[in-house]
């Protein structure tokens, strides 16, 4: 596909290049005749929002190797998010990328623009996509370096201390606040240079909004009355009113590692293989969608060495399986390469059908969010399914009389329980954020939903239980190991079974 975001992509990643030969930190630019002088600043910006959806390194080993096989959206015979294994590599992967990459790219914008008026909106741009990747961080792990990240640049502080995860959450919503409110549709931002939104102000404050419902309802258990104050605070300021709203991050099938899809490059490449590939939909999530007859199922599905993607020939992988029954991998379902699959597939970063389920989340506990939870349960499954039509339209989309028939035979549960409900409406939060197992993950440790049966194989580490967090890279305890030392003792030992600050 050829579109304006080639020769963004390609001067981003010139620019990342060049950047990373400079012989010192931008504190002594004026000082080093080595350094870039004139940072391409607005290159720099698309940089950072690419690496806001991630690279092939995290998203292939943290995300559908770990997350995405632990909360049984996907399985393999050998995959440590299956069996619940720990692998060093796998399991620090998320770490590594993001302070070296994504925050790394930030904080050299951040100390290369002077805080004017004229670089305001990028400025506070900058601030909402640091929340997504230290939200994800400290999810993944819990206490992660956070106030001390990024002074290398102009702090001189190599060693950052880790903070507690209560700390960094009231900071992410102190952010979100006033970076959405300060956003001024008034003053410059940087055009097409912004792969998001093109620069629309209005759309980046829904963002910012959306993303505050995001954090605040991940504090519903430890912090209730805080998660109710930011959940409605978000709402009262304007959250994505349709799927035109919802961040998709389009990309191009070539060249592999710069413009390909970061979750979708590394699988096609190296595991698809005709249908041979080890990574295959979890039984539980197709049972799911065939038991449910789910139009959506068409779509994410087919037998890869045949093409056939008839719903009713799909088959998934157990968690717990030790081979493949009948001794056909093909016979097991992989994830569309017509659609979500494609090389240049579009990532979902956020939806506004998950902003959908958390309205109706805080309206099932009584908050004070406009309107009712069977509504916005059904505006969830109506724009989850229409939002497939990004994949584009080699498989046909969901049509509204197959949404009507879904709905009507499954309908929103409100004369049940509490639990009854949120339960539904996390199970078909679950099924949006298929490909973003991280937040996956984060939403069933919050909720304990969707249901899953834990395996309890011989090779995990967990002895049967699901893993509650990651492990950290382990390099910190060579080159920051006082730190690291400090957090694991506040929080518990460095193991896949310890819960996190808000997992109650």
């Amino acid at each position: 596909m050829k579109n304006r975001y080639i020769k963004i992509f390609c001067v981003a990643i010139v620019s990342a290049m060049t950047l990373a030969s400079c012989d010192k930190g931008f504190e002594e630019m004026n000082k080093n005749p080595n350094a870039l002088t004139d940072p391409a600043v607005k290159s720099m910006f698309t940089l950072a929002e690419i690496y806001v959806d991630g690279q092939d390194f995290s998203n292939t080993r943290g995300n559908n190797l770990y997350a995405a096989q632990i909360v049984q959206q996907f399985s393999s015979l050998g995959g440590p998010g299956s069996k619940y294994t720990y692998s060093s590599e796998y399991s620090a992967a998320l770490f590594g990328e993001t302070y070296g990459k994504g925050l790394n790219q930030i904080f050299q914008l951040l100390s290369v623009i002077d805080n004017t008026p004229e670089n305001s909106n990028m400025i506070q741009a900058c601030r909402i996509m640091k929340v997504f990747l230290f939200q994800k961080l400290t999810d993944t792990y819990g206490e992660v370096p956070y106030f001390d990240a990024g002074k290398g640049y102009n702090g001189n502080v190599f060693s950052p201390k880790y903070d507690t995860q209560e700390a960094i959450y009231n900071d992410l919503l102190k952010e979100l606040d006033e970076a959405g409110t300060a956003l001024d549709a008034t003053k410059p931002f940087v055009g097409n240079a912004d792969l998001y939104y093109q620069s629309d102000v209005a759309r980046w404050k829904k963002l910012a909004n959306s993303l505050m419902l995001r954090v605040a309802m991940r504090l519903s258990k430890v912090n209730p009355a805080k998660a109710k104050e930011f959940v409605e605070k978000a709402y009262s300021k304007g959250v994505f009113t349709s799927n035109d709203d919802s961040l998709v991050l389009k990309h191009d099938a070539g060249p592999a590692g710069v413009k390909t899809n970061p979750i979708t490059s590394s699988w096609v490449r190296n595991d698809l293989n005709g249908g041979e590939s080890n990574i295959k939909f979890s039984k539980t999530f197709i049972d799911l969608l065939k038991n449910t007859n789910d139009p959506r199922l068409r779509i994410y599905a087919k037998l890869e060495a045949t093409g056939d993607n008839n719903p009713a020939n799909q088959q998934g992988l157990a968690n717990d399986a030790k081979e493949f029954p009948g001794g056909d991998k093909k016979l097991f379902s992989d994830p569309n390469t017509s659609t979500v699959l494609r090389l240049d597939a579009p990532t979902l970063i956020m939806s506004y059908a998950e902003v959908q389920f958390i309205l109706a989340e805080a309206s099932v506990k009584g908050w004070n969010v406009g309107g009712s939870a069977q509504t916005y349960y059904e505006n969830g499954v109506r724009a989850a399914m229409n939002i497939l039509t990004i994949f584009g339209d080699k498989v046909p989309a969901v049509t509204p009389a197959e949404y009507n028939t879904y709905i009507t035979t499954y309908p929103f549960k409100t004369a049940g329980t509490d639990a009854q409900k949120i339960e539904q409406i996390i199970t078909q939060k679950w099924i949006v954020l298929l490909f973003n197992g991280f937040e996956a993950f984060s939403e069933y440790r919050r909720t304990g939903y969707p249901i899953l049966v834990p395996v309890n194989d011989p090779t995990g580490d967990t002895q049967g239980t699901i893993p509650r967090r990651l492990i950290y890279d382990q390099s910190e305890l060579v080159t920051n190991a006082a730190n690291y030392k400090e957090a694991i003792q506040r929080q518990g030992l460095d193991l896949m079974t310890t819960r996190i600050w808000w997992d109650k």
